[in-house]
């Protein structure tokens, strides 16, 4: 409602009320109730004076006082002014005395009456604040306590109400507006009338300055002191709701067609600042008084008030002439008057039409597309924008005809003024319609585009036509969407912009997530190629398989990124990235590349492979021949030296399979720190390689090429050693275990002793045959080789034959009465009884 409709019902509802009683109302020459000017003298140095007074009279004497309280070649324009404007009886003075330690006269409690009069400005000595900065918080500050507003002594005169409130807002750096909690939400309790006629004046006064002067950013502070508040109501909150009716106010404002452009922030900053209960929370008051002072003297803070452009840029006795110049501008402005009555009743039947049927159209309004907005649907074609397009115009051009009808007879300018707002006002509704539609239309067709943009190609197009391809269909199917629910009066050029943004994160996301896919697809193929050569490579070690593994490494990542080189030189992945991005996840391959190089190494050569790399060089040199024959070993000589032999060969191999180093004796060094944590993340490594609680606190695990700590080496070679010892153990006993030594009189003692029965055997021709047979298996054995393998299977019956004696001789002495007991039963022809089962089945009788 404007404020004029509030000015017809305030005139129309207020009753008239009784004339003070100003003899009962004590006097003094001194303070602020006064209506006389106060005298200038010593006495009265730290007294207020009065600017101006009830009859609108300007005090010429005000530069007196200013130099009688601060010495005017010193400070040049180093001071500062402040007001304060506020409903009467609300505790303007109070606050001013309790916060800059001025003597502003207060009401008395016990009767509710005028207590300031006019304009009254003091010196403040001191701000009373929590900081403490030498003998004064801020030095030269002047204070103005306006008369109250809406007071009964004045009743309906508000005249000097708006008059002394345009010259506050003009002269001051700092309004402060002392407002009770409970008036905020108000139109005439929070003076906002008063202040909409304020800005207009203002407005027309010293709006023209900026426009022609671009580079002027002078401004004025309206700090809000929110009275008795009580904390139910967070400050944030409240401040909110003021801030938005002073916007609205000053959109709302008639400007001169040459400052129509002008915004309020270009005119006003805006602060708020709450004070506890005075009476019923005293320490809390005078701990947030302290806390506003804080604001007024700590330079350092985020929340210093003094601003240098609030200042009028003029020396103190430039600003007093100043002042008196705007005053008697302002009393002299006859625009400051209620407008003619014809504005006045047009402006009232318009605005209660507009309020009418804007509350009309809102209940049609929440009944045929408000309620539909809030369901939620799960695909495009669900909801028919067309049909709400039309339904919008068609709803809006309703109650613009009936607001034709019924306003057109008042003021032309009036009318299509307030015409337009009605239109304002339904457009201003249709635009959260929109952003409603509009916010769940774009996550839908988001959604489809993730999902359709996540599927696999088809191997027709690549990635970057497919993604072409979904922006496009993507971003027409919202704009011919949206183009039906804007009638051709909402902008959504911002919305399809920000749509597009989130369609390029989504795509840019999923250009990340392929490009991962086709660095961790080629990483695995070159691991599990090079793997493949290692073993290969380890099994049969030499000086120059880590040439051959280095060089083949090599070749598999030069064969991985062919497929993506350019004839240019460069590489291109088809996802649409950036040559740095490219560049960039060239090396990520590279390095993730190493880090599997190396993997491969600490898998293939562990200390177990490395021992068993080891044992399988020294059982192929040891037990085979350069043919692949089993070696047999007929003296200790040879055993010997083909097993220091087989040994030496193997410990050969240990530096090869210990250190990653090529033949030049070079070790083998990794393009980029692949140990370094920072580049492991970087490139979505494990910080760790998982093999930390194994490693040897003095092996440098950032050393690509040890595979293995000295230590480790150490037990690996002591390992090898037992093992080798162990095997040449067995060998060199089954040589002395076979091959005896037969002194040669044995040979003779034979012959002498066993003549008779060498002959018997010649003579005998059965003894001859089975010699002869002996003799040529013999012969057989011996070309063939295989007589130390008959020996030993000779030697292995033996054993067994002697083992069986053994225990059947244990048997027959040992006192086994058990024993003894079935030999004698066996003995005596007893046999054991065993009770067999009859497997025969029986034969059931028939069921009846």
């Amino acid at each position: 409602m404007s404020d004029t409709h509030r000015e017809l019902q305030s005139r129309e509802r207020s009753p008239t009320l009784p004339e003070p009683d100003l003899a009962a109302s004590p006097s003094n020459s001194s303070h602020s109730s006064d209506s006389s000017f106060v005298p200038i003298d010593k006495q009265h140095l730290v007294d207020a004076i009065q600017v101006i007074n009830e009859d609108k009279q300007f005090n010429d004497d005000l530069i007196q006082y200013i130099e009688k309280t601060v010495s005017l070649a010193s400070i040049g324009e180093n001071y500062h002014i402040i007001s304060v404007f506020g409903s009467q009886s609300t505790g303007k003075s109070t606050l001013l005395n309790k916060l800059f330690n001025t003597n502003f006269d207060v009401m008395d409690e016990s009767r509710r009456q005028q207590t300031t009069k006019g304009i009254w400005l003091a010196y403040c000595p001191m701000i009373n604040s929590n900081k403490r900065l030498g003998k004064g918080n801020v030095e030269n500050v002047f204070v103005m306590d306006v008369e109250g507003t809406d007071g009964r002594e004045r009743g309906e005169d508000q005249d000097f109400e708006r008059k002394s409130a345009l010259f506050a807002l003009s002269t001051s750096e700092i309004l402060i507006i002392n407002i009770w909690e409970t008036q905020i939400g108000l139109y005439q309790g929070a003076n906002m009338g008063l202040l909409k006629t304020v800005f207009e004046v203002n407005l027309s006064l010293f709006g023209k300055n900026k426009v022609s002067n671009k580079s002027d950013n002078h401004k004025v502070l309206l700090l809000f002191v929110i009275r008795d508040h009580v904390g139910v109501t967070p400050v944030e909150n409240l401040a909110s709701t003021v801030t938005q009716d002073l916007i609205k106010m000053w959109d709302s404002l008639n400007k001169p067609s040459e400052v129509e452009t002008l915004k309020f922030d270009e005119f006003f900053d805006v602060q708020f600042h709450a004070l506890g209960h005075k009476i019923l929370q005293e320490d809390k008051f005078h701990d947030d008084i302290k806390l506003l002072g804080d604001k007024f003297v700590d330079s350092s803070s985020e929340d210093y008030l003094w601003k240098p452009n609030y200042h009028h840029d003029l020396p103190i006795d430039g600003w007093t002439m100043y002042a008196s110049n705007c005053w008697e501008q302002i009393d002299s402005n006859k625009d400051l008057d209620l407008p003619t009555q014809q504005i006045l009743v047009a402006k009232f039947k318009c605005d209660e039409i507009v309020n009418n049927l804007y509350e009309e159209f809102l209940v049609k309004y929440n009944e045929l597309l408000n309620k539909e907005s809030t369901k939620e649907f799960s695909h495009v074609d669900q909801v028919d924008f067309k049909e709400i397009g039309l339904l919008m115009r068609d709803l809006k051009s309703d109650y613009l005809e009936q607001f034709d009808l019924m306003a057109s007879k008042y003021n032309s300018s009036v009318y299509e003024q307030k015409r337009h707002l009605l239109g304002e006002k339904i457009i201003g509704e249709y635009k959260e319609l929109f952003s409603t539609y509009n916010k769940k239309l774009s996550n839908l067709i988001l959604k489809e585009f993730k999902r359709e943009l996540e599927k696999d190609l088809d191997g027709i197009e690549n990635f970057i036509d497919k993604v072409n391809r979904l922006k496009l269909n993507t971003v027409s199917k919202l704009n011919d969407n949206l183009v039906l629910i804007s009638i051709g009066e909402i902008n959504f050029d911002d919305s399809t912009g920000t749509f597009i943004e989130e369609l390029n994160d989504l795509i840019s996301k999923q250009q990340v997530i392929e490009l991962n896919a086709v660095i961790t697809r080629l990483v695995k193929k070159l691991g599990t190629q090079l793997n493949k050569f290692i073993v290969f490579e380890v099994n049969s070690i030499g000086p120059e398989s880590w040439d051959k593994i280095h060089n083949k490494f090599l070749d598999l990542i030069k064969a991985s990124l062919s497929s993506y080189a350019t004839r240019n030189g460069d590489y291109e992945f088809h996802l649409g990235i950036s040559k740095e991005t490219t560049n960039e996840s060239i090396t990520k391959f590279k390095f993730k590349s190493w880090c599997r190089f190396y993997q491969l190494i600490k898998k293939n050569l562990s200390k177990d492979n490395i021992l068993n790399i080891l044992k399988n060089r020294f059982e192929d040199t040891f037990r085979y021949d350069e043919n692949g024959i089993p070696k047999l070993y007929n003296n200790e000589f040879e055993l010997d030296a083909n097993f220091n032999k087989a040994k030496s060969e193997s410990l050969s191999l240990i530096s090869f399979l210990t250190i990653v180093k090529l033949s030049d004796d070079s070790e083998i060094l990794p393009e980029y720190d692949i140990f370094k944590e920072d580049l492991r993340k970087k490139y979505d490594e494990p910080v760790n390689f998982g093999d930390e609680d194994d490693e040897d606190p003095e092996l440098d695990s950032n050393k690509f090429s040890h595979i293995i700590s000295e230590i480790e080496k150490a037990e690996v070679l002591k390992k090898f050693k037992k093992e080798i010892d162990a095997k040449y153990i067995e060998t060199k006993r089954s040589i002395v275990q076979h091959v005896t030594q037969i002194p040669y009189y044995i040979y003779i003692i034979i012959v002498v002793l066993g003549w008779n029965e060498f002959l018997a055997i010649i003579r005998s021709p059965v003894f001859f045959m089975l010699a002869l047979l002996l003799g040529g298996g013999t012969y057989i054995l011996y070309q063939l080789n295989l007589i130390k393998p008959a020996i030993q299977v000779g030697q292995r019956m033996v054993e067994e034959a002697l083992t069986l004696g053994k225990q059947k001789l244990k048997e027959l002495l040992l006192d086994d009465h058990e024993f003894h007991a079935r030999n004698l039963e066996k003995m005596q022809g007893k046999t054991e009884e065993i009770e067999l089962d009859d497997l025969t089945p029986q034969k059931t009788s028939p069921q009846l």
